[in-house]
């Protein structure tokens, strides 16, 4: 969640003595970013770090910041995908533009936010379902106004294999931590800054995954 090289060099140097399996990097954070710069930062990173990176440039849409044209936001994606090991892209993209960045890249997050609600579980399996025809991980993050509504995103990691279910904001911070237990592939931890409502530091994270995991 940095805007510039420099900060986030530094923040990879912390990553790596942190117990993290992969970077996130957001792209859509980066002042003034352009697909040539986010390929020198992903090059610098290679150089610190075989660390595995998720490349993301969340639209607005869906939480994130990026100011150009969705041409704009998955050309980025699309020509830097090969570079690194998992690409994030929004099922709610235009297709085209979503599917330029799938077939450029070595393994696709197809993820959905909610920031508003906890939709309905068929809704969310519809969803998964598409996520799944078209890239490898879904990922569904919503917002929990019960908790009940938490355990709809717990019911679908349940039953739905390698999928990442997300409960956003205090009330749903449990499934950042259980969801791996029960087999999400991903979850997302901060090492400085939280991308999202709710999240842990990596190390509350890490522990306490190591602590329940049976």
């Amino acid at each position: 969640m940095e805007k510039d090289e420099e900060s986030i060099l530094k923040v990879v140097h912390k990553a790596i003595k942190q117990d993290v399996d992969y970077i996130e990097l957001r792209l859509d954070v980066i002042e003034n970013i352009t697909s040539k710069k986010a390929t020198e930062i992903i090059n610098k990173i290679r150089e610190i770090t075989s660390i595995p990176i998720i490349l993301t440039n969340r639209t607005k849409l869906e939480g994130g910041f990026f100011e150009g044209t969705e041409e704009e936001r998955t050309t980025i994606l699309k020509e830097n995908a090969s570079l690194v090991e998992i690409t994030d892209i929004e099922l709610s993209t235009d297709e085209t533009l979503r599917q330029s960045v799938i077939d450029n890249a070595n393994k696709t997050i197809i993820s959905y936010h909610n920031f508003e609600i906890t939709p309905s579980q068929d809704y969310l399996q519809d969803i998964i379902t598409k996520a799944y025809e078209i890239g490898n991980i879904p990922k569904i993050a919503v917002k929990p106004l019960t908790l009940e509504d938490t355990f709809i995103l717990v019911k679908l990691m349940m039953e739905n294999k390698n999928m990442i279910g997300i409960a956003m904001d205090k009330l749903g911070s449990y499934t950042r931590v259980f969801g791996p237990i029960i087999g999400a592939p991903v979850t997302y931890a901060a090492i400085d800054i939280e991308s999202a409502p709710g999240q842990l530091d990596v190390k509350t994270t890490a522990d306490m995954i190591k602590q329940l995991k049976y």
